[in-house]
């Protein structure tokens, strides 16, 4: 299954990533990117992780096709690869939906002099950052699809920028910038997953 893996990563890295930058500088005249001025400390770690572990995730199945062994096969491996495929298509539909519910607000990385709106509306009325809730579902289905270790040690590590950047970076702009009505929202939603109650 190497070759669906690694076809559905591209399709999803294509639509979340080049295709919207199109469709956001149509709309705004800005490409919406700030990675290049991530600031020390965080910003900076948090961009790293998250482009090693997309890297990490891409090169597994990648890998796999040149005939390196860096893959395992699972227990009941029909399931794990029909399961595969399922979240990463649900991953990738779920971070579309919740870029476009962005519209004009969307942006990679965080720049501090902007002062975005708090979007509350769609998946964001549930949790407050679906867009790496839906990356880290897409990176473990295409892992599940093609188990290999650089694709789970990227979906940790994917995972672990997630954190840093929701956490220690857009949490604070946020918070700052909207103060009451972001902590009413923070209240009533789930940080990646929707509240339980």
């Amino acid at each position: 299954m190497p070759a669906v893996a690694l076809i559905g990563a591209a399709i999803a890295l294509v639509v979340l990533l080049p295709a919207r930058i199109v469709v956001h500088r149509r709309r705004t005249g800005s490409s919406g990117v700030v990675l290049a001025r991530a600031a020390p400390g965080a910003p900076r770690r948090a961009a790293a992780l998250l482009g090693t572990g997309t890297l990490l995730v891409g090169i597994g199945p990648a890998a796999h096709l040149i005939g390196l062994e860096w893959d395992w096969t699972p227990g009941n491996a029909f399931i794990t690869h029909a399961a595969g495929i399922l979240l990463l298509v649900a991953g990738l539909a779920w971070a579309a939906w919740s870029q476009q519910t962005m519209a004009e607000h969307w942006r990679v990385g965080q720049d501090e002099s902007e002062r975005p709106e708090l979007v509350t509306t769609g998946p964001f009325g549930r949790m407050r950052h679906p867009i790496y809730t839906g990356m880290v579902v897409l990176a473990l289905g295409v892992t599940m699809t093609d188990p290999t270790y650089p694709g789970a040690v990227g979906v940790v590590v994917l995972a672990l920028g997630v954190r840093l950047q929701a956490l220690r970076v857009e949490e604070p702009h946020l918070r700052a910038l909207h103060g009451a009505e972001y902590e009413a929202w923070a209240r009533r939603t789930g940080r990646f997953l929707p509240p339980m109650t």
